[in-house]
């Protein structure tokens, strides 16, 4: 059980940092405009409108996705969960369940890469590769973020 929980959580963080592929977020903790969070990057690839609008099309279709993904599984887990609480409850009575949430959880894998694919194919080479360097640098800010906040609640 405890194995499924990890392997959950760590499904929901990866597959919500899909929005990476879109957003940077403010290097600041201020209040800068939340409003347009992938501005900033659109800017630095120096996109066409014709790639902008195929990039928020995809966007928009992705987000859909992963909505309805997200729902899916909170469905199913919740159907675990009260499967488990049952006093007669067996691990293969739970089969099916757990079948179901690991088909769910390959589905978002493979729509997430679906989306990678797709923003590579609107991009050019120079401009995928600028956006990987930005997604990298974004992972790491908020990778250090983390560790300060993380400092900063220890003392």
């Amino acid at each position: 059980m405890k194995k499924m929980r990890v392997v959950s959580i760590t499904c929901a963080v990866v597959f919500l940092s899909l929005n990476s592929a879109y957003a940077q977020m403010p290097q600041c903790e201020g209040k800068e405009s939340l409003e347009k969070p992938g501005r900033r990057i659109l800017q630095q690839l120096n996109l066409t409108e014709q790639q902008q609008k195929k990039l928020e099309e995809n966007q928009v279709a992705q987000r859909q996705k992963m909505k309805e993904s997200i729902s899916e599984m909170k469905e199913a887990q919740a159907k675990l969960q009260e499967a488990i609480k049952e006093p007669k409850s067996t691990r293969a009575g739970v089969e099916p369940i757990i079948k179901e949430i690991k088909k769910l959880q390959a589905e978002m894998i493979d729509n997430r890469t679906d989306g990678i694919f797709a923003v590579k194919k609107i991009l050019t080479p120079e401009q995928f590769a600028k956006f990987q360097q930005t997604i990298e640098k974004r992972k790491e800010g908020m990778k250090e973020r983390f560790r300060n906040w993380w400092r900063r609640r220890g003392k």
